[in-house]
């Protein structure tokens, strides 16, 4: 019996970037290489703060993948304080 591997975040960083870089097609055109919204730092939608480091990084990957209009995010209680709904099995 092998024992569990403890969670490696330079490689999940590296694979959420190739992910994000390969869902693009031949038009690979990360935050960083675009103009718009897409280039703006994301923001908690609670604090209003902007992210920093690899998480800035890390979240344009996530909108990227997704298609993601907006750099605001925030917990699911943070959005509910808010008085928005989030969809049901949403993340």
């Amino acid at each position: 019996m092998s024992a569990k591997q403890p969670f490696d975040i330079y490689q999940a960083v590296t694979d959420r970037i190739v992910a994000a870089i390969e869902a693009g097609g031949n038009d690979v055109r990360l935050p960083w290489h675009r103009s718009g919204l897409s280039t703006l730092l994301p923001k908690n939608a609670a604090t209003g703060n902007a992210y920093n480091g690899i998480n800035v990084v890390m979240l344009w990957c996530e909108a990227q993948l997704r298609a993601f209009p907006y750099a605001v995010w925030g917990t699911y209680k943070q959005w509910q304080a808010l008085g928005a709904q989030v969809r049901k099995g949403e993340r």
